[in-house]
């Protein structure tokens, strides 16, 4: 019965480890919550880098503001509501067509993102809509040794959205919103020092056992 007892010890500590490791992985992942943002559209808070070729009083950095409007050289200010990411330089080819003959023109826009928790360099950055949830995290310097790879969350407004697929790429910058923020959990302390505590647990058993007999 004493020797039940102690197996029965080792076998709950066991069983607590491995349920720490699945609880996070059966909690569901909604990444509807990101793209219902407007994934693609220029949102407020972005930076455009705008680069035309041989014109540098034409090229400058802009930052859309609280309307969705930026003040571009020689255009004047420009809505950008309606307008994608893929759109933009097309439209802006046209526009400067008016004052240059076949304008050469470049158009990045970043989205300011906010990546904390267990990464070795927690910072804001200024990342490329191109870029995947994956190129954002290790732009931070990648995940530290106690990180929780199953979880990571985008924060936006409060509310936490969970990200499961984000080492096989995860979604684009373009599906977040300047301003998210990036968290990356910590690993509990039993997974962390799993050997440990069932050494523990079993140092304890025996030591009950002994005293039974």
């Amino acid at each position: 019965m004493s020797v039940s007892l102690a197996r029965g010890c080792v076998l709950a500590a066991s069983l607590a480890l491995a349920g720490a490791g699945a609880l996070a992985g059966q909690q569901a992942d909604s990444l509807s919550g990101l793209r219902s943002g407007g994934a693609g559209r220029i949102q407020p808070g972005d930076r455009i880098l705008l680069r035309v070729w041989r014109e540098p009083d034409m090229s400058d950095t802009l930052t859309v503001d609280q309307n969705t409007e930026v003040v571009l050289p020689r255009l004047g200010p420009m809505s950008l509501v309606s307008h994608s990411v893929g759109s933009l330089q097309d439209t802006l080819r046209r526009r400067y067509a008016e004052f240059l003959r076949n304008p050469s023109i470049e158009v990045t826009v970043l989205r300011r993102i906010g990546v904390h928790g267990e990464v070795k360099n927690p910072d804001l950055y200024w990342v490329d809509v191109t870029m995947t949830l994956r190129d954002v995290i290790a732009r931070a310097g990648g995940l530290t040794e106690i990180a929780n790879r199953n979880d990571v969350v985008v924060v936006r407004g409060g509310e936490e959205t969970k990200v499961r697929d984000w080492e096989r790429g995860g979604p684009r910058a373009s599906d977040l919103m300047s301003g998210d923020q990036i968290v990356v959990g910590r690993t509990s302390w039993l997974s962390r020092n799993a050997l440990a505590a069932i050494s523990t647990v079993a140092i304890v058993a025996s030591i009950f056992v002994g005293v039974l007999r």
